[in-house]
């Protein structure tokens, strides 16, 4: 079988994406996409300035497989939705789970996290059901809903990603969002958010 002698810059990140999927980020390096493209290492140096260069490309590309899953329509609620694909791509895409969250995280500044109310209300709209019961909350209230929830999913999904809950069905996850999404919202209605409520 012959290969061409030129490849395009989306046929490398796509090389690399596949090494990661199958064997982790350890497994990316230049003579490793040049393997399984089938060529030269020069394809690959003509195309990509450098590794910094290559991952920012393939955390693009791993975080919109990310949301790929959860646009999924698992169940009739959007939000128990996006928690659940965010868990099934850690359970599914084992390897690129790590490469986002734990190899080589982005660090979660301030920002991020006051950010995360805006980011749920830009998805979901203020005139879906959780959008508007979200809106009714005080700000305060609402970014730490959402917070304590990402965070409560984000430990969920490592916990699925480890294996250390075994074989846990989807009907176990869907049950343990659930109930996790309605202890924090009752705790956010009841506390503003606060912490330090008595």
């Amino acid at each position: 079988m012959t290969h061409p002698s030129v490849y395009s810059r989306r046929q490398i990140i796509e090389a690399a994406f596949q090494l990661i999927r199958e064997q982790g980020r350890s497994a990316v390096s230049t003579r490793a996409i040049a393997r399984k493209l089938g060529s030269s290492t020069m394809p690959i140096y003509s195309h990509v300035r450098s590794v910094e260069e290559l991952e920012r490309e393939l955390r693009v590309k791993t975080r919109d497989l990310l949301k790929e899953f959860q646009r999924r329509p698992y169940t009739p609620e959007a939000l128990l939705n996006v928690a659940f694909g965010y868990i099934a791509f850690a359970r599914d895409e084992a390897n690129l789970f790590r490469f986002l969250f734990l190899e080589k995280p982005d660090p979660l500044d301030a920002a991020t996290l006051t950010g995360m109310r805006d980011s749920f209300v830009a998805e979901f709209g203020a005139d879906s059901d959780q959008g508007a019961a979200l809106l009714e909350m005080s700000p305060a209230a609402q970014e730490a809903l959402v917070q304590h929830t990402w965070i409560f999913t984000h430990g969920l999904a490592m916990l699925v990603n480890s294996g250390a809950l075994g074989s846990c069905p989807d009907s176990t996850i869907l049950r343990l969002l659930s109930n996790a999404g309605e202890a924090f919202y009752l705790w956010a209605s009841q506390t503003g958010g606060n912490d330090d409520h008595d």
